[in-house]
């Protein structure tokens, strides 16, 4: 019972802390740097981060591609890097470009359903890729 405790107050403790850290992201006086180690640790606190850099975006989807759900309106190369990190992040943005189709299907062709407005030009394109890559 003292172990439950003891692992509860931890939790509980490091829960308080994200907060506390979560609301200091956003003051002036906290440096690009800081931002980024902290997205690093925790990407998906990106979202709590008010307009946040694009190297700040690129350092959360670099650690979890699927970071970019909390990103608005991010960068192509922000998608890019999301895409490399994790094919599945094709499925939280909205209006990918064919290049970014294309690097996902080949990465993962069950991906297709997920994809909107999907050519048979490039469904064919992605399928001859990862023909040549075996």
């Amino acid at each position: 019972m003292k172990e439950i405790r003891k692992i509860v107050r931890e939790v509980l403790s490091e829960s308080f802390l994200n907060e506390n850290q979560l609301r200091d992201l956003n003051d002036d006086d906290v440096t690009e740097m800081e931002r980024i180690d902290f997205v690093i640790n925790y990407p998906e606190s990106i979202e709590k981060i008010i307009n946040p850099s694009e190297r700040v975006q690129l350092a959360a989807v670099e650690t979890d591609g699927t970071a970019i759900q909390y990103i608005d309106d991010p960068t192509e190369a922000v998608k890019l890097a999301a895409i490399n990190k994790d094919s599945y992040a094709i499925k939280y943005i909205d209006f990918p470009s064919d290049e970014l189709k294309l690097i996902a299907l080949i990465d993962n062709p069950d991906l297709k359903r997920f994809i909107p407005n999907l050519s048979p030009n490039l469904q064919a394109k992605s399928d001859l890729n990862r023909w040549m890559k075996d």
